[in-house]
């Protein structure tokens, strides 16, 4: 088993200057298509605004990526709220849900002004969260580098970048 990703080799498409931010959506469309495509055991993957509605997806039934949407950002919205053992709210770098027919990731993305007619977008910029679908065998451990690798790739269509450790885990 090789120790690179299936996403080394992909090129990504360089954001222009002067992007509009169609352009930008569509390159991060086409990056969660090849997230989907490349990586095993993902079959879909959707980015949504944290207050639950679908801003992107890798060719996702619309009902059902608008559906998951809202359910994602009520679960990425307990993780943040949920206090731990320092008696701390801390936003969760990675939500992991396990079901009989498929695993839930779920990562904060940063925040973008690529969706300027998002409803309540009265600064110009949309905080995001990445979902992905994968199948039960997938393995967790890449699936959730992947995520990460590919929530650096948007760095260049955010505002505000989610931050990366030294060990290079999404925060």
């Amino acid at each position: 088993m090789s120790t690179h990703s299936a996403m080394d080799n992909v090129t990504v498409p360089a954001p222009a200057t002067e992007a509009t931010a169609s352009g930008q959506r569509d390159n991060m469309v086409w990056l969660l298509r090849q997230l989907a495509a490349d990586v095993p055991g993902v079959t879909h993957a959707v980015l949504l605004s944290r207050d639950g509605l679908r801003l992107l997806d890798s060719d996702v039934d619309k009902d059902w990526a608008d559906e998951l949407s809202a359910a994602i950002s009520g679960v990425a919205s307990v993780a943040a709220n949920t206090t731990g053992p320092s008696h701390k709210k801390m936003p969760a770098r990675q939500v992991i849900i396990e079901r009989d027919d498929c695993l839930f990731f779920v990562q904060s993305a940063g925040r973008s002004a690529a969706f300027e007619n998002h409803p309540g977008n009265e600064r110009g910029e949309v905080d995001t969260i990445l979902a992905v679908i994968a199948t039960t065998d997938a393995d967790a451990g890449a699936v959730g580098f992947e995520m990460g690798r590919l929530i650096q790739r948007f760095a260049p269509y955010m505002l505000i970048p989610v931050r990366v450790g030294t060990g290079g885990e999404v925060r």
